[in-house]
């Protein structure tokens, strides 16, 4: 039989157009977050006479010409040193920030609505926990496409986050199950609340290439008791939310 590969010669990395270590060490410095999260060092500025008395602890009539030359270096180090350091938390901040979102909804991921809700739980507050089911996403994912399931979640997202307030919690847990901490209420005002939400849902309806996705949500409600945790006070909601409770 005969060989069907290619068995040219190549030419090296190092021959080609950008190739080579120097390319390696400039994909280094490629930037792997936004833009905003990266300045560019300010030019050095010129250092005084109280500059460097100041670094040193000496009286500014001590510090000679001399001596202010020989620290400048120093004190443009330090500048360096500080920017690096304002660099890095604020890219930290950032990466924290990043780490506690949903990847499609603008809402909090199952990690962090989980710890939240602990948290909550631990320190005694009054609350209910709710969990919003919406059938039917994962089938029109299926049929039209992964845009059109995101944007199906960004819709029931949208209501919810519109209902609710800026003390309450919202955070989607995995496919179209989203999760809400309604601080403070008591069962009467969020059973209320989640009728609200499941009917703004309907109206105006999710329309994708023209044609109206009709919304199927269910939802379940928990008031957690002393010495539940998350896991548990989102479970019993589940399991409200399918009857069993």
């Amino acid at each position: 039989m005969g060989d069907d590969y290619r068995t040219e010669r190549v030419a090296g990395t190092s021959s080609l157009p950008g190739g080579g270590r120097g390319s390696q060490q400039d994909a280094s410095r490629h930037h792997h977050l936004p833009a905003h999260a990266y300045e560019t060092p300010a030019q050095p500025a010129q250092h005084s006479v109280a500059d460097a008395a100041s670094v040193l602890g000496l009286p500014a009539g001590q510090v000679t010409a001399p001596v202010l030359a020989a620290v400048s270096s120093r004190l443009e180090e330090l500048e360096r040193l500080r920017w690096k350091e304002q660099q890095s938390e604020r890219r930290q901040a950032w990466l924290e920030q990043l780490s506690d979102r949903h990847s499609v909804v603008p809402c909090l991921n199952r990690r962090a609505f989980m710890r939240e809700l602990d948290g909550f739980l631990g320190g005694s507050g009054q609350g209910v926990v709710a969990l919003v089911q919406v059938a039917g996403i994962e089938a029109l994912r299926q049929l039209h496409g992964l845009a059109a399931g995101e944007g199906a979640l960004r819709h029931v997202c949208a209501h919810i986050l519109g209902a609710v307030r800026s003390t309450d919690l919202v955070g989607c847990l995995g496919g179209s199950d989203f999760a809400l901490l309604l601080a403070g209420a008591d069962r009467s005002h969020a059973r209320a609340k989640l009728d609200e939400i499941v009917e703004h849902m309907k109206a105006p309806p999710f329309i994708w290439l023209g044609q109206r996705i009709p919304m199927m949500p269910a939802w379940g409600e928990h008031v957690p008791q002393d010495g539940e945790g998350a896991e548990q006070a989102v479970a019993a909601a589940d399991r409200h939310r399918r009857g069993l409770e």
